[in-house]
């Protein structure tokens, strides 16, 4: 289609990439969490989107960004703690972003490493910042380490209990049952109960 005046095709015009773009480039820098590590790259697409792109780094495209770093955790955090992270609690403040999300993206690297003390500790600080971890959370803690085991044994099923402490504390600060007398949920079969004795 062409203008009469200036002959100037529309087609020509690139638009101008948005929040969802970065989040499909990152997506597929992850490899959908197939493949090593992108942090570099990630990190690079992260600071060139906040910049030359002047986007507002929601929740999804903030947890493709994390995905990327693959099982690194310690590069993860970091970069959550000079970069990330301050972009994050920027737009909190705005009411522009579902924090949650983000963080649901530390779970999954978390996984990836099988770090649950880490996951269990982002829990904690998930709690501390008003977000409230919830079953996603367990969820992609557990897609992470289901990536991890199916490279490792060949089966997807071997291994993927909650097998140690921390992943059974991350399970109970992830699931959340209603206390109210009305409300007649139930826990689930095979649910731990905890003790606290004072």
């Amino acid at each position: 289609m062409m203008r009469s005046g200036n002959q100037t095709s529309l087609l020509m015009q690139s638009p101008k990439p948005n929040s969802q773009g970065y989040c499909l480039v990152a997506s597929a820098l992850s490899g959908f969490g197939t493949s090593a590590s992108q942090a570099d790259r990630a990190l690079t697409l992260f600071r060139d989107a906040m910049s030359q792109g002047g986007v507002t780094p929601d929740g999804r495209f903030l947890n493709a960004i994390l995905r990327c770093f693959g099982d690194d955790i310690e590069a993860a955090l970091a970069a959550w703690k000079t970069d990330i992270g301050p972009a994050a609690a920027s737009q909190q403040r705005n009411g522009n972003i579902n924090l949650q999300q983000a963080y649901n993206g530390l779970m999954h690297v978390c996984g990836r490493a099988l770090r649950p003390d880490i996951a269990t500790r982002i829990a904690y600080a998930m709690n501390k910042a008003g977000v409230e971890p919830t079953e996603v959370s367990l969820n992609c803690y557990k897609s992470g380490k289901r990536v991890t085991m199916e490279g490792k044994t060949g089966d997807s099923k071997k291994g993927l209990g909650l097998t140690n402490q921390y992943e059974n504390l991350l399970s109970v600060e992830c699931t959340k049952y209603n206390t109210r007398k009305w409300d007649k949920s139930k826990r689930r079969a095979g649910d731990k109960k905890i003790r606290i004795i004072l």
